[in-house]
């Protein structure tokens, strides 16, 4: 009889140790699945910077051998929205627009 007993507390052991694994292990997957979107996310957002300052540079070196008074200008008002876009951009990924966001929500 206290064999039976011991096997059966031995039994109950296993599944409560291995369901508890099991809990664990579930939660170290999500928290892995939003780390990896999150690198995903900030992937995506370095390569627009990326692109977004190749724009600048290409736009300032048009700039230089540009002549004419329009195209100036018209080019030095591109070169100030790259700028403006790329700190949108690393603001973006360092999350302090998130964070304005939710100061404007309290």
């Amino acid at each position: 009889m206290i064999e039976v007993l011991f096997y059966i507390a031995g039994a109950v052991t296993i599944v409560v140790l291995f369901t508890l694994w099991c809990i664990v292990s579930i939660e170290r997957v999500r928290k892995e699945r939003e780390i990896s979107a999150y690198a995903a996310l900030c992937g995506r957002i370095q390569e627009q910077i990326n692109e977004t300052r190749d724009r600048i540079s290409s736009v300032k070196m048009h700039l230089y051998v540009t002549d004419h008074n329009l195209d100036q200008a018209i080019l030095r008002w591109k070169y100030e929205y790259l700028i403006k876009q790329e700190q949108w951009l690393i603001e973006l990924m360092c999350g302090k627009i998130e964070e304005e966001k939710q100061e404007e929500k309290q």
